[in-house]
Formats: C-alpha cells, sequence, structure tokens
C-alpha cells in the first residue's frame, strides 16, 4: 500500500470513528424525552447529564492534547473509541440517572475527549497539499453522523417504552467494533519532527492568559456553547411538543434542518473571511459578531414559531449562522496566539468554553419544568447577545495589541 492510498484509508477511518461520536451525542438528544417517561425524571435532571458530558468532555480534552505529544496517536484513538462506545453500550443497560450520568456523561464523555487532538494532527500531517479536502470530509461526517444516528434513535424510541436502549446497544457494539478496525488498520504513525524543543506549560499558559483578546474569546466561546448545547439538547423536544410529531419525525427535523444550514454556514463563513483577511486583519472577530447578532432572531423565531414550516426555517437559519461562528471559531484564536503555543491554546480554549457551556442543558431543564420549553429557548438570546458583546470588544479595544 502506497503512502498516498493509506492517508485516505487514515482519513475514512478517523471521519466515520467521529461519524460515530458526534452521533451518539444527538442520540441522547432524541431520545431524552422517552428517558425522562420511563425513568420519572424531570428535564433538569435529562440535562443534567448532558451538562456533565459536557463537563467532562472540556476538562479531558485539554489534557488529550498534552497527551497525544507523549503517546501514540493510534493507541489515542483506538482506547478513546473503545472508553466511549463502552460507556454508550453502558447507557442501554442503565436503571436510572445514576448510571446514566456515570456512563453518557463520564465514560462516553472521557472517550470522545481523547479523539480530536489526535485525529486532527494525523489530518494535519499525512494530508499537507490535500489538507482542505481532507477536513472538509472530516466535518461532513461529523454532521452526517449526527443527522443519522439522531434519525435512528428516533425511530426506535418510536416503536415503544424502553426501545430507546437499543440504539445505544447498537451503536456501542458497533463502536466496539470499529475499535478493532481501526487496531488492524491504523498504522502506529511517527510524530512529525518539531523545530527545536517543545515549550513548557509554564510558557504556554503565559502566552494564553497574557492576551487579553484570548481571555475574552474564551468567554465568548462559553456563552457560544452554553445556549449551543442547551439548544441541541433540547430541540428534538421542543418539535415534538410543540407540534405533536412523532418521535422520528422530530429527530428528523431537529437534526438534518440544523446541520444543513451549518454545512452552508461553514463553507461561506470560510470563504469570505479568507478573501477578506488580506485588507482587514481583524475580519475573522467580524464575521464571529455578525453570526453571533444574526442568530439572536433565529433563536427568538425558534421559541415562538407557530408553525412547522416556521420553525423549519428558523432551525436552518439558526444552523447556517452557526456554521459561519464555526468557521473562524479557532481562526480567529490563531490570529493572537504565537505558532509555539497554539496547540496548548486551543486546549485552553475548548476546555474554558466547554465548562461555562456545560451549564447550558442543565438550566434548561430546570427552565423547562419550572416555566416553559419556548421560554427556555428565548431566553438563549441574552447569551447570544453576551457572545456578541464580547467578541465586539476584543475587536475594538485589545485586538489591535494582541495580533501576532
Amino acid at each position: 500500500m502506497t503512502k498516498v492510498d493509506y492517508k485516505w484509508i487514515m482519513l475514512g477511518i478517523v471521519s466515520l470513528t467521529y461519524f460515530l461520536a458526534q452521533g451518539v451525542r444527538q442520540v441522547y438528544s432524541a431520545v431524552s424525552p422517552q428517558i425522562g417517561i420511563d425513568f420519572a425524571l424531570t428535564d433538569a435532571q435529562i440535562g443534567s447529564v448532558a451538562s456533565a458530558f459536557t463537563l467532562v468532555f472540556g476538562v479531558v480534552l485539554f489534557f488529550s492534547g498534552l497527551a497525544a505529544d507523549f503517546f501514540r496517536r493510534k493507541w489515542m484513538i483506538v482506547v478513546g473509541t473503545l472508553v466511549f462506545s463502552a460507556g454508550i453500550l453502558g447507557v442501554g443497560f442503565a436503571d436510572g440517572l445514576a448510571m446514566l450520568v456515570l456512563c453518557y456523561g463520564i465514560a462516553n464523555a472521557f472517550g470522545q475527549a481523547m479523539l480530536p487532538p489526535s485525529n486532527s494532527s494525523l489530518i494535519s500531517q499525512m494530508h499537507v497539499e490535500t489538507r482542505g479536502t481532507a477536513f472538509a470530509v472530516y466535518q461532513a461526517a461529523i454532521y452526517a453522523g449526527s443527522i443519522i444516528c439522531c434519525i435512528v434513535a428516533g425511530y426506535l424510541s418510536d416503536l415503544g417504552p424502553g426501545r430507546w436502549k437499543t440504539a445505544f446497544l447498537l451503536f456501542g457494539a458497533i463502536g466496539i467494533a470499529w475499535a478493532l478496525v481501526a487496531t488492524l488498520k491504523l498504522r502506529d504513525t511517527q510524530q512529525e519532527a518539531g523545530g527545536g524543543d517543545k515549550p513548557t506549560l509554564r510558557e504556554a499558559f503565559a502566552a494564553f492568559f497574557s492576551k487579553p483578546t484570548a481571555i475574552t474569546l474564551m468567554l465568548a466561546l462559553g456563552c457560544y456553547f452554553y445556549l449551543l448545547y442547551g439548544y441541541k439538547q433540547w430541540v428534538p423536544k421542543l418539535f415534538l411538543t410543540t407540534f405533536d410529531l412523532s418521535k422520528t419525525s422530530a429527530a428528523f427535523h431537529s437534526s438534518f434542518w440544523f446541520y444543513l444550514g451549518a454545512v452552508v454556514g461553514v463553507f461561506l463563513g470560510g470563504l469570505v473571511s479568507d478573501r477578506l483577511k488580506a485588507r482587514r486583519t481583524a475580519v475573522r472577530l467580524e464575521v464571529e459578531i455578525v453570526a453571533v447578532l444574526l442568530s439572536v432572531p433565529c433563536l427568538l423565531m425558534t421559541a415562538w414559531a407557530g408553525s412547522l414550516p416556521l420553525m423549519i426555517v428558523a432551525v436552518f437559519a439558526f444552523g447556517f449562522t452557526t456554521g459561519i461562528y464555526d468557521s473562524n471559531l479557532y481562526a480567529a484564536l490563531m490570529d493572537v496566539i504565537n505558532p509555539r503555543y497554539r496547540a496548548v491554546a486551543t486546549g485552553l480554549f475548548g476546555c474554558g468554553g466547554c465548562i461555562f457551556g456545560a451549564f447550558g442543558p442543565g438550566v434548561m431543564g430546570f427552565m423547562n419544568d419550572h416555566f416553559t420549553i419556548r421560554t427556555s429557548f428565548a431566553s438563549l438570546a441574552v447569551f447570544a447577545l453576551a457572545g456578541a458583546v464580547l467578541v465586539f470588544f476584543a475587536r475594538m479595544v485589545t485586538f489591535r495589541k494582541d495580533a501576532v
């Protein structure tokens, strides 16, 4: 097998691994209404499981980025796949809240957090001239996994009480089998030779926290993750309860239109910022500001839509603004971080955002219980506005001094 052949095989393996990993996140959202009925859980308790996942994922993600420099990336991927697959398989045997938190919120999150640094590192190393195409394939797999797994879970949940467990048993078994495929097919690829000594953690932390723009963008990311994770967790239930749909239909509408909009937005946002970068050094921040501001009416429309077609438009539009924001999310951070420290900075950035964002699903669940689900969705507009203000502050006050 030539090097050219292998780089595409490797891309297929890591893309399908993350297809499954991202997909099972949406599985929980799709079946959570039935879980609440079967286990007699409140929305706050259902949301706390998703919040636990996000919190554990964010913390472990930072350390997995460091571990990828010390351990072979192949084994990080294999072990991570085994751990998260065992976690979601365990959800299929859950009998209450404690098992859901342990299996989905902790084991699943721990395993999934081991994947992104090694996946991205391998793709970047093996695909040099084809890097853009490779990451497009990888991103497409993430979106496809979220849609397909969500619809399958919705269908199984429609079959009756307890049948949602079949989705976790199915995807858990597939994940364990896929880990075996990765073991056999992935090569133990050596790390790329670095230029000089690696920076110490102290240097990397200082490089990040000495940049007010980086700190401000991390706070804005926390606001964004709060509303995004809360939105994804509860939008299937919003469709289900507002329009009296089947669980299969609710899963389809809540995932397909969102990710269709995200695909359009991510390509458009990247294209616009790349073309204007030479003339406007802060264009990535400006694109983020526009994207977050545009998300405000989309969130309010989602909260108060009175018909299914209007709701579909709102979900597509929010997906579109999310894609635009995502296209510049890490690129904007890189504009203020010295290349020598970008790996650790990326981990800190994502970790901080996840810790704050972890509150989204749980707080929205509490609001669902004590107010209405429409009110909890409308409240997300406040966090979008807060995120826009933070990015605007970075653009107008700190960026010029911090830019590298």
